[in-house]
């Protein structure tokens, strides 16, 4: 076999493993465990809860998100909100300090939202602190099961799902395999020990385990449930717990959200020696097929392209013929958004330019030109 032929098997089985074997694996070894989905806790069960918030400029979003929370299916009682105005220069705090039973932490510099987050957590002294964001909503019993789950023994935190919703209709959305796919990955995970990180628009922790972020840490939800895991506590995801996003429609904002959320990956791995041994790293092998080979898929993709094109192979050449047919379909779809509407150039275009982005985000942070200011969205 030539040296080309056996880059390219190296480079496309890296591919089909980090894309396909993990996943179905992952899924088959999640089969033979049981549903960590506890039943909802009764109200003089329910542990107090202090729901952490750090805000900028968000004096549009006060009400919508205070009502949110204050109809949550969860004793009021035992429902303390805590956020925090991070360099706000519009009435945020003012509006947030209007509405009773409601603490404020007013920053007046904008030191980040690892900072802001670090506050809250010094004045939190309840036994669960609730994470979530400004923009979101959340389904009326999504924090009861939550909590519900995270009090089990073994557990450190959980977090919830998000759902994407269209903003003109608020009828749930169809976002794509690829949501979907990692979605059912993250559910494998959980079932079968613990997903790597949470969604940050709404997870849960025993506050006990919390570890202080480092100054201009972008991924809270990454590092947060990590430490906790370090801890030996599990990390888990429950699918009830429902909280629901609005679709993106500026895609410049979108491609920047996810340059700064691939890039914070490296960030936390540059950080972190510890997430790369199997004894630092209670979840090691999750931890390096889910998050650390996707970001060296688009770099194995090269390979097997140029691979590909260079053997005499007969077999070889069909599959880089193939490939080309695949990026073609991908740079149409980025160009054309009719053709974008076909589910395989949707498909291509999708799955090309989470590569492309990836690799941006690691080249950007090893010249230092990554943007690690975190901005709404």
């Amino acid at each position: 076999m030539s040296t080309p032929d056996q880059i390219f098997l190296a480079a496309a089985s890296f591919i089909a493993y980090t894309y396909a074997a993990y996943p179905a694996g992952i899924w088959a070894l999640s089969r033979t465990q049981p549903d960590e989905c506890a039943p909802p806790l009764p109200d003089d069960a329910c542990p107090e809860v202090t729901v952490v918030i750090s805000a900028h400029n968000e004096a549009a979003r006060v009400q919508r998100r205070i009502d949110n929370l204050r109809c949550l299916d969860y004793p009021q009682d035992k429902l303390h909100l805590l956020f925090v105005s991070d360099g706000s220069s519009d009435r945020t705090a003012e509006l947030l300090r209007q509405f009773p039973g409601v603490q404020v932490i007013e920053h007046a510099e904008r030191g980040g939202k690892a900072h802001a987050l670090n506050a809250a957590m010094a004045r939190a002294k309840t036994p669960v602190v609730l994470f979530c964001d400004m923009r979101q909503t959340a389904e009326r019993q999504s924090l009861r099961l939550l909590v519900s789950t995270l009090v089990q023994p073994g557990v450190g935190a959980v977090s919830g799902e998000l759902t994407h919703v269209d903003p003109g209709t608020q009828v749930a959305a169809n976002i794509g395999l690829y949501w979907r796919y990692e979605k059912w990955i993250r559910k494998s995970e959980s079932r079968w020990r613990s997903v790597v990180g949470a969604t940050g628009a709404f997870y849960a922790i025993k506050t006990p385990y919390f570890v202080p972020l480092a100054p201009g840490t972008l991924l809270d939800d990454f590092e947060i449930p990590m430490q906790i895991a370090r801890q030996g506590q599990r990390v888990l995801l429950d699918g009830r717990s429902l909280v629901f996003d609005e679709l993106q429609n500026d895609m410049a904002g979108e491609r920047k959200r996810k340059l700064r959320t691939l890039g914070g990956n490296f960030q936390s791995f540059a950080r972190h020696p510890w997430l790369f041994s199997p004894r630092g790293n209670p979840i090691w092998l999750q931890f390096l097929s889910h998050k650390v080979f996707r970001l060296a898929v688009p770099y194995a993709m090269v390979c097997a392209l140029i691979s590909s094109l260079l053997s005499s192979t007969g077999w070889v050449q069909c599959l880089a013929a193939a490939q080309v047919a695949f990026y073609t379909a991908a740079l149409i779809g980025m160009r054309s958004q009719t053709w974008r509407k076909s589910r395989l150039i949707a498909f291509a275009t999708v799955f090309v330019e989470l590569n492309w982005t990836a690799m941006q985000a690691g080249l950007q942070f090893a010249s230092g030109r990554l943007d690690l200011q975190w901005e709404k969205t």
